[in-house]
């Protein structure tokens, strides 16, 4: 029974130790120390205040918030006219300032609370262009509904330099992005929306 136990006991403390080859933070087995058999050890220690986002070669943890340096207009608008069903609107830029390529993606579109009701017809789209581009056209608004549970990757913009990857595959920093659709009207209607984009830094490892 005892040499039973003893068996038990040290498969456990084999099967328990493995992971303590790897540090929780993920660090790599080849960037440890295996301390054994001594009393101490010493770590380097690398810090950076100040950290610029702008720079390629800062020490910010990849993927990580902080890298993201995107610049995009306050406001946008659309319009047609009576005579015209066709939407227009401006053309907007969005430029990556970042050292890492940031993905762009269309993550809500909500009405304002006072919003008119809209004609059956009305069809809304956010259309990009640029290199690298996910999904081109994406439906905001169909047949006067408005999209839901909108989740639409846009585009992967290159970072300042215009790179896609540590090893640097060209692209572009910036693109820009446009709405169309239709819709018929027979007076004027003001409406009121938020469009929502979400940032991802792109991780060079």
């Amino acid at each position: 029974m005892k040499k039973i136990v003893s068996t038990m006991l040290l498969a456990t403390l084999v099967l328990g130790a493995a992971p303590l080859a790897f540090a929780q933070d993920g660090t790599a087995p080849e960037r440890q120390n295996n301390v054994n058999g001594q009393g101490s050890a010493e770590i380097e220690v690398n810090g950076t205040l100040g950290a610029d986002n702008k720079d390629p070669d800062a020490t910010i943890p990849e993927e990580d918030v902080n890298w993201i340096n995107v610049t995009v207009p306050t406001k946008t608008i659309f319009y047609n006219t009576a005579d015209d069903p066709a939407i227009k609107a401006p053309t907007y830029n969005i430029v990556n300032h970042s050292g890492r390529p940031v993905t762009v993606t269309a993550n809500g579109f909500e009405a304002g609370e006072d919003n008119s009701v809209l004609p059956e017809d009305f069809d809304l789209n956010l259309a990009v262009s640029g290199n690298n581009v996910t999904t081109a056209t994406t439906s905001l608004i169909a047949g006067g509904q408005l999209a839901e549970n909108l989740n639409s990757e846009l585009i992967t913009l290159a970072n300042n330099e215009n790179h896609l990857t540590v090893d640097g595959a060209a692209g572009e920093s910036a693109a820009t992005f446009t709405y169309t659709g239709t819709a018929t009207v027979e007076e004027q209607l003001e409406l009121t929306y938020t469009l929502n984009l979400k940032f991802d830094a792109v991780s060079w490892n």
